[in-house]
């Protein structure tokens, strides 16, 4: 059997207030694997895993979003009326909260899940992503800012545009890869010493450091060619500049990638 809440406009229910009121979101069936998604426009996560059944939700305002100057045509000399609801949105089905943001307002949500709980977050503009004490498979997104994931377990897959992405994991899921990326900052993650895994790393415009001791694959670079001379283009060979090697054995493929930054692999200590 299905359960569904939905709230629309949630400043209605109590979490209007920039005091950060919280409502609490029940899982269907608390003893199945528990999912919760969330997606935000302006705005971004802040998430805390504790000894709970249920998705506490919190919501703090935030500056941003689309500036409203022009006076409309017929509304000259009355006073505009801002809505003093955040237009957040949660839903539950299935065991999935899922959690969309307005357009037009920022809004900074704050959540504490089930430790053992799979995190889909997506974020735009206007804040950096921060996840805690979460044991589970995290997709980690986040356009315009940066993404740390502390104290966390499981696989990882995080990938920021214009940020650093910074990660301290304490157990990993032995048979799933990992990735981290984004294009303008540094990659510092910090993994268990015995971890077993077969490391992709590459930075453009930077360098790699760690204190793991690598087994780097000879000849590891992949050589592309185009050839477009018959089209009246040029003969191209390009040699990519990745770093591959292994710890520990090696195991699932660990994807480290930046454009403008440097990547640091650590050990937990």
């Amino acid at each position: 059997m299905k359960f569904l809440i939905t709230m629309l406009a949630i400043g209605a229910v109590a979490l209007a207030q920039d005091t950060g009121d919280r409502i609490s979101v029940p899982f269907s069936d608390p003893s199945r694997p528990k999912t919760v998604r969330g997606s935000l426009i302006n705005g971004c996560f802040a998430v805390e895993g504790y000894d709970g059944n249920e998705v506490q939700v919190e919501t703090r305002g935030g500056e941003g979003g689309p500036q409203r100057t022009r006076v409309p045509r017929g509304a000259e000399g009355l006073k505009r009326l801002e809505s003093t609801s955040f237009g957040l949105t949660v839903e539950e089905e299935n065991n999935t909260v899922r959690i969309h943001g307005p357009a037009s307002r920022t809004v900074h949500v704050v959540l504490r899940v089930p430790r053992s709980t799979t995190l889909k977050l997506e974020c735009t503009n206007s804040g950096d992503m921060e996840v805690t004490g979460v044991s589970g498979d995290l997709e980690l997104n986040n356009l315009n800012g940066g993404i740390t994931a502390t104290n966390v377990s499981g696989s990882v897959l995080a990938h920021s545009l214009n940020g650093k992405v910074r990660a301290i994991l304490d157990r990993v899921t032995p048979d799933k890869p990992m990735s981290f990326s984004t294009l303008n900052g540094d990659i510092d993650v910090t993994i268990p010493a015995d971890t077993k895994a077969t490391l992709k790393m590459k930075s453009d415009n930077g360098e790699i450091f760690t204190d793991f001791e690598v087994r780097l694959s000879p000849n590891s670079a992949k050589t592309t060619v185009e050839d477009g001379r018959g089209s009246g283009g040029k003969y191209k060979v390009k040699v990519d500049k990745s770093t591959v090697g292994t710890i520990n054995g090696g195991g699932p493929e660990m994807t480290f990638k930046t454009l403008n930054g440097s990547i640091f692999l650590r050990q937990k200590k």
